[in-house]
């Protein structure tokens, strides 16, 4: 079975925010490397501009076949 982008990171589009929620330990230790700490529950928001690029950074560093 291959890993996937969503074994590690949940994303909900709410339109004006994205809220990004990292769910596997090497997306948790990317975020908190790349990003900054989380917010409460351990969420991270941005603009839906924004969302791509970070998802595409995760991606790079955490899927194997990258």
């Amino acid at each position: 079975m291959t890993e996937t982008l969503s074994d590690h990171v949940e994303v909900a589009d709410h339109g004006t925010i994205v809220m990004l929620h990292p769910i596997s330990e090497a997306a948790v230790q990317w975020f908190e490397e790349q990003v900054g700490p989380p917010g409460p529950g351990g969420v991270y928001t941005c603009e839906p501009r924004m969302a791509g690029p970070i998802c595409e950074g995760l991606a790079q560093a955490v899927l194997s076949w990258n």
